[in-house]
């Protein structure tokens, strides 16, 4: 199958394309601002673009069946994903996978600010005639690995209520929800196996590595660290009274919008593609074990 995936150069997107050379079941164009040599050198088609320019783009998607779009910071990219849908429309493209690439759609309203910059193109695709599916996978695994060298990849370092680090925890609830978590690399494998099923793929793609609750995963990480962790509970009304009304950018209230919409149970879902790729998870206790077994 011919995929174009936009956003390669870092985080989930850098691991869908490491994963479709990686086997080499499809051809794999890279549709980028600049040259990516650590690419094309596997075998991409790296098309340079601009997504100013729908003709670039167009001319990019000649002959593509799927699109993937890994493009990070919504806030910033809503405008250039909505320039490649008109022209994955425009090309014949057949599929059109969106960014999305965290935990369920929160709609216009969406308690997650950044995500509703989200909303226009996923709007367009409901009323287009391009078949799509938005990829859901809960919270990253790798950002229990945070600030462990290579842990996180080519992801950010980040810490999501659990600190394993430090041994600490700040727990949305009571800490019983069950939670999806996924490891970034998986992702990528999982992405590449699915474009092997031919048929149509769901709206939501739910991409499920294992579903556990946070008190589960505290036990996990006090196995594997050897000692009792510090763990806080933060009720709703807690979290809502740290929000910072008007705040100078979208970024500051994130993490507390975050725990939120854990607590609407956005990140908490079952996996509904899975019969179509078969393929071995890394489970939480296994990825605290590789990165912080030998502390």
């Amino acid at each position: 199958m011919k995929v174009a995936l936009a956003g390669a150069s870092a985080g989930v997107g850098w691991h869908i394309a490491d994963r479709i050379l990686s086997r080499g079941r499809h051809e794999l164009t890279i549709l980028s601002r600049q040259s990516m040599p650590e690419f094309s050198s596997r075998g991409a088609h790296v098309k340079t673009i601009s997504y100013e320019s729908i003709d670039s783009l167009v001319s990019a998607l000649s002959g593509i069946h799927t699109v993937i779009s890994a493009i990070g910071d919504h806030s910033r990219s809503s405008q250039a994903q909505l320039t490649l849908v008109e022209a994955a429309i425009k090309a014949g493209v057949t599929r059109f996978i969106p960014s999305g690439w965290s935990g369920t759609d929160g709609g216009p309203d969406d308690i997650v600010e950044l995500y509703r910059f989200k909303q226009p193109t996923l709007e367009a695709l409901k009323k287009s005639s391009l078949e799509w599916s938005h990829p859901e996978m809960g919270v990253i695994m790798n950002y229990f690995a945070t600030p462990k060298p290579g842990g996180t990849s080519h992801l950010k370092p980040l810490k999501f209520w659990i600190d394993v680090e430090n041994c600490t925890a700040a727990i949305p609830g009571d800490g019983n929800l069950k939670v999806a978590y996924t490891r970034v690399e998986d992702v990528g494998t999982f992405v590449d196996k699915a474009l092997d099923y031919e048929g149509k793929w769901p709206e939501t793609l739910k991409i499920v590595g294992a579903l556990a609750s946070h008190n589960e995963l505290i036990k996990m990480a006090e196995k594997v660290r050897g000692k009792p962790f510090t763990v806080t509970y933060l009720s709703a009304e807690e979290i809502r009274a740290k929000l910072i009304p008007n705040p100078p950018v979208i970024y500051v209230n994130m993490a507390n919008q975050l725990s939120l919409a854990l607590l609407d149970g956005r990140f908490s879902f079952e996996p509904n593609f899975n019969e179509h790729v078969k393929m071995n998870f890394t489970q939480p206790e296994q990825f605290l074990q590789e990165w912080w077994g030998q502390d």
